[in-house]
């Protein structure tokens, strides 16, 4: 319960302040297929792109959001990467939360996956219901170390762009 009400005073006052909350189709303003044109100016933030040796396939993210990435591909934001606590999914989840909790609150709609690189890890992913979107939490030892979310081919790519 009192995660709940923690839930609800954190997005009551997302609309008065600068929090963001990611959903399975964005974060705060920005949405899953803006251009990168439509990011920059939806933002009112510098945005920086990061070196990936990849043409179509980059990250790029905005002055003051730190632990915020965003994955554009062909021009167009796919997804949105999480790496610190302190930034909440829609359901209340965030980093340094348990994977107990991520399937209390997702139930059988979540699927679990053995990680790719880490022996003691695992993705919890969970689809849209239009089937489009979704939300992946990487796990280390029973803990989310990082999620991600966008259109659902995006947050399969566990190395980035790759």
């Amino acid at each position: 319960m009192a995660r709940i009400l923690l839930c609800a005073c954190l997005l009551g006052s997302s609309v008065a302040g600068d929090s963001w909350i990611v959903s399975e189709d964005g974060i705060g303003p920005a949405k899953i297929g803006m251009t990168l044109d439509q990011l920059r100016s939806t933002l009112h933030r510098k945005l920086t792109e990061e070196e990936s040796g990849n043409e179509s396939c980059y990250y790029v993210h905005a002055r003051g959001r730190d632990h915020i990435r965003f994955m554009i591909i062909d021009g167009r934001l796919v997804r949105i990467d999480v790496d610190a606590p302190g930034i909440l999914t829609t359901s209340g989840l965030q980093v340094g939360d348990s994977e107990a909790l991520a399937q209390k609150v997702y139930g059988p709609k979540m699927k679990v996956t053995e990680h790719k690189y880490v022996d003691t890890g695992h993705y919890l992913t969970v689809r849209s219901d239009d089937r489009r979107y979704g939300v992946r939490f990487e796990t280390d030892q029973g803990k989310i170390t990082m999620f991600y979310a966008g259109t659902y081919e995006a947050i399969q790519y566990v190395e980035g762009c790759e």
